[in-house]
């Protein structure tokens, strides 16, 4: 599911969690041009329903809801936020060659400004410009985002809905600008590293300043992540070939469930320095990491080399530590 409306859906459910009608039924009915497969899926906080197409594409699907809420449809890979009343009977077409571009609702007002709303996300890019744009510039661009989302807004005649999304906005700024001021607080490279502190699986503390005198290539990692576990292999392979020189391989994961890290640790045979980060803390927050596995260098005076350093299976981590050694 994108993460947009995986945000979308997580913050306003809860803003209509005591917004309550009588128990009502809702129709959701389609048709779907160049089909994936032959089923859709309507999926909700705490249900799901599925249909079949028929041989002409369409499919028709009925429920009953308790409340207004957000709720995300489903066809092939691909899915889109919606927003649904008890008593209404929704029609949508969509071509899944242009998926998002061509969804067209008749009966939701609400669901047709989220889908407008996330092609607008998609052409701001404002995820992206957070590692492009400079902060002032940056927040220009988020305000001008946010100008055009809340003009689509008008169009819809319900008020709650409307009360939810704007509070919806604010959440969304409210990240953002904490992550560019994040951002615009790193150090650059050349200047002394932001230092954390973890405990290995012992309890016994190390911290990044720790291993000063020595290079030290970081992994930030999770076991429930699996990108991070299929660059294991060639994190494994580095660490061997580099074993005589001057170089600490220090992994901080940010899994919650210590002992699946720890069960993790034995059955993957890690090596290196091997700390619990228990969650999205310090490190995550000092090197405004949203998404793991993320790699950091740092020199033997403890100075940046990169905050974004290549991944163990890139030909390229062998050029940036051979060259920094």
């Amino acid at each position: 599911m994108k993460l947009r409306n995986l945000l979308t859906v997580a913050l306003a459910t809860l803003l209509f969690a005591c917004t309550n009608t009588n128990t009502k039924q809702v129709t959701i009915s389609g048709t779907i041009t160049n089909p994936k497969g032959d089923t859709v899926k309507i999926m909700m906080k705490d249900t799901s329903y599925i249909t079949t197409l028929n041989e002409a594409a369409h499919f028709n699907i009925s429920f009953n809801l308790d409340s207004a809420t957000y709720l995300s449809f489903f066809h092939g890979e691909e899915s889109t936020a919606m927003f649904l009343k008890g008593g209404e009977n929704v029609n949508l077409t969509i071509d899944t060659e242009l998926f998002d571009e061509t969804i067209i609702y008749e009966g939701s007002s609400e669901s047709s400004y989220l889908a407008k709303k996330y092609l607008l996300g998609e052409k701001a890019d404002i995820y992206g410009q957070l590692f492009t744009t400079e902060k002032e510039e940056f927040i220009v661009n988020l305000n001008k985002h946010i100008s055009d989302v809340e003009q689509e807004l008008s169009t819809v005649n319900n008020e709650t809905f409307v009360t939810a999304e704007k509070a919806n906005n604010v959440k969304m700024v409210e990240y953002y600008i904490e992550k560019i001021e994040a951002i615009a607080n790193l150090p650059q490279v050349g200047e002394p590293a932001i230092d954390f502190t973890y405990p290995d699986k012992e309890g016994n503390e190390f911290s990044l300043s720790t291993f000063k005198g020595s290079l030290v290539y970081v992994d930030v990692w999770a076991t429930w992540c699996g990108p991070c576990k299929a660059e294991i292999p060639a994190l494994k392979t580095l660490e061997h070939d580099y074993q005589n020189n001057n170089i600490t391989f220090l992994s901080v994961s940010v899994d919650t469930d210590k002992e699946a890290w720890i069960n993790m640790l034995a059955d993957k045979q890690l090596g290196g320095v091997q700390l619990w980060a228990n969650g999205w803390t310090e490190i995550t927050k000092a090197y405004a990491i949203n998404g793991i596995p993320r790699f950091l260098l740092f020199d033997a005076d403890g100075n940046v080399i990169s905050l974004d350093a290549p991944r163990p299976s890139s030909e390229d981590i062998r050029e940036l530590l051979d060259v920094n050694l």
